[in-house]
């Protein structure tokens, strides 16, 4: 297996898991599905890539968040941070961006960014992210041709 296909897979996985404990789901141990040798999948049930994708970044661990095709959906985000309090920050996603929904940092300037969306990103003086510095979170905004041409550049 070459490294951008190891790179890009662990990349996924990695999104999966972080939406996985944002969720508060527990994550299966059941294998996935495999095809059969030869088997080709339909066109109508390949995967649909998301519009955009949210970086989630915190002091010790990132992932990959992609934008809901319909509806909306928020995910709480704790971690512990150095001095030992416990920082919540509340993503919000929706078809067409991302915002801080709620957080307990003092100020809530990172809930007052406002939204970053897929036509708005270019305009806003923090450009595709969202900061909350108190707690150590950073989202970014990506659309899949920029995490294809961050691929490439890995490789």
């Amino acid at each position: 297996m070459n490294g951008f296909l190891k790179r890009t897979l662990l990349c996924l996985l990695a999104g999966l898991l972080l939406v996985a404990v944002l969720a508060g789901a527990e994550p299966t141990a059941e294998p996935a599905e495999t095809a059969r040798p030869g088997a080709t999948q339909a066109p109508e049930d390949a995967p649909k890539p998301a519009s955009g994708y949210v970086l989630v970044t915190t002091a010790t661990q990132s992932g990959w968040l992609p934008l809901p095709e319909e509806g909306e959906v928020s995910y709480p985000l704790r971690q512990l941070l150095p001095d030992g309090t416990e920082a919540v920050n509340t993503i919000h996603l929706t078809p067409e961006g991302v915002y801080m929904e709620d957080s307990t940092c003092e100020g809530h300037d990172c809930v007052k960014q406002g939204e970053v969306t897929l036509e708005n990103r270019e305009e806003r003086i923090l450009g595709n992210m969202i900061i909350c510095l108190p707690n150590q979170v950073t989202l970014q905004l990506f659309t899949p041709e920029e995490l294809l041409e961050m691929a490439k550049g890995q490789q």
